[in-house]
């Protein structure tokens, strides 16, 4: 339990860190963003939990799918958001991302 609050903690610092920053400097924002921190904490949590090779194999393997995946977000969201607005534009771009990671889980 204590480090289901650890990871808890660490992701709410991101998370704060990101959308504090973005609103003086989009780029550094994007920048930190765009760094796998998540993924190195996860791996490291992994490996401290004891977690088998072939676990870090297909975790890696199938990571690289989803992410390339999940960009399909941003340009949905950015070309929509001028004409149907912000929160239609999050769900539209949250849907087709959402959507095609569905489909590839069929497929893994």
């Amino acid at each position: 339990m204590l480090d289901i609050l650890i990871k808890s903690i660490i992701g709410g610092i991101i998370i704060g860190v990101v959308s504090t920053l973005v609103q003086k400097n989009p780029t550094a924002g994007a920048f930190i963003m765009g760094i796998p921190i998540v993924s190195f904490i996860t791996l490291a949590m992994m490996w401290y939990a004891g977690v088998d090779f072939q676990t870090f194999k297909t975790f890696s393997f199938e990571t690289i799918y989803f992410v390339l995946l999940s960009l399909t977000f941003f340009p949905t969201f950015i070309l929509l958001m001028p004409y149907i607005g912000f929160w239609f534009s999050l769900i539209c771009g949250a849907s087709v991302a959402g959507s095609l990671m569905i489909v590839a889980l069929k497929f893994l």
